[in-house]
């Protein structure tokens, strides 16, 4: 029996919100981490790639939908604890609608200052390195990466956890 095709999915303008700052704005445009690892290509009479257990290095970008003091404030936390920002947003897909959490912990490595357009939409970009990402999708945590305590969890599966037990 053939199954129907699923409704496209839609993610709805999202809230970003930074502890103990508060509001930053509403974005339509939020590039999450990339989980990427690092490879090495195998040498030999058929070379082959292969993947290390080791991640690359993680940054985000988050467009602003208007000017916000909170933006200003966020991108000038660079001494002391990092900013954590959280990005909650719907999906949406045919009738049920699902919330969705990311939250990033890092330093703004790029302000960029909306140029002033008359009469177009205001976009203000924050480029964050990223130190700590986590993302909740209808509740269920799928990813949870804390590069400063070693743990890459991925659909509940700790893939540096018999690392940390070998060198803490």
């Amino acid at each position: 029996m053939a199954t129907a095709p699923r409704a496209r999915q839609v993610l709805r303008e999202m809230n970003i919100l930074v502890d103990g700052i508060g509001n930053v704005g509403v974005s339509n445009k939020v590039e999450l981490p990339d989980v990427e690892f690092l490879t090495i290509e195998r040498e030999g009479a058929m070379a082959k790639e292969e993947v290390i257990p080791l991640l690359k290095a993680m940054s985000a970008k988050i467009v602003l939908s208007e000017y916000n003091k909170n933006a200003f404030t966020a991108a000038s936390k660079q001494f002391g604890t990092s900013p954590v920002f959280y990005v909650k947003g719907s999906l949406i897909q045919g009738d049920t609608s699902s919330p969705l959490l990311a939250t990033l912990m890092g330093k703004v490595k790029k302000f960029q200052n909306p140029l002033a357009d008359r009469g177009k939409d205001v976009e203000q970009t924050l480029e964050i390195s990223v130190s700590a990402y986590s993302l909740e999708i209808s509740g269920d945590k799928v990813i949870d990466i804390d590069v400063d305590n070693l743990i890459c969890e991925i659909d509940g599966v700790d893939l540096f956890q018999e690392l940390r037990n070998h060198i803490l």
